[in-house]
């Protein structure tokens, strides 16, 4: 069912004034009221579409990550060629340019775990493609590559890409043997 259009504008209206209040300061500092009252919006319309701020902070990173993932096109290769997989994957999805290119990401005490979204989209795309049927031993299978890559990524800088690149291609290799 498609949504209605006054409630499309009425969310986009939503996130672009929190984005740009969290240009101007932390998650924890921004209020309902605050949010209201700049986007032109009663706070009853915010709760009927967020149950909070952090909502609506979890709907902008996750929305963030659904546009970054969503632009790939080679997710058939982490089952055919995980090497390159991985290293256009590590190019084009470094954490660091994320903090760089999202401007309202927050390390701050309600930041949110960065990998785990980027794992539970990456998880559903990969499985989108139909390379291996989709039963829970062939997602959990996946889930456990995906986890060791992001895991790996967020504990080790770009140095080490090389490594991780060998390390999980081998292991995508023995989950997946063609």
């Amino acid at each position: 069912m498609k949504e209605d259009l006054r409630v499309i504008k009425t969310k986009r209206n939503i996130k672009s004034v929190m984005m740009d209040l969290l240009k101007k300061k932390p998650i924890e500092k921004i209020t309902v009221t605050e949010l209201a009252s700049h986007a032109l919006i009663n706070k009853g319309t915010f709760y009927h579409h967020y149950s909070d701020i952090y909502d609506l902070y979890q709907e902008l990173v996750s929305d963030f990550i659904e546009n970054t993932i969503g632009s790939l096109n080679y997710y058939e290769e982490f089952f055919t060629e995980p090497e390159s997989f991985l290293q256009k994957f590590l190019h084009d999805f470094r954490e660091n340019d994320i903090k760089k290119t999202f401007p309202f990401f927050n390390e701050g005490t309600h930041s949110l775990f960065l990998p785990y979204y980027v794992t539970e989209l990456l998880l559903d795309r990969l499985m989108s493609v139909n390379y291996v049927e989709n039963t829970i031993e062939n997602r959990v299978r996946v889930q456990c590559c995906i986890t060791a890559i992001t895991a790996s990524k967020s504990h080790f800088d770009e140095s080490y890409n090389n490594i991780i690149v060998q390390v999980a291609s081998k292991m995508i290799h023995s989950a997946f043997p063609q």
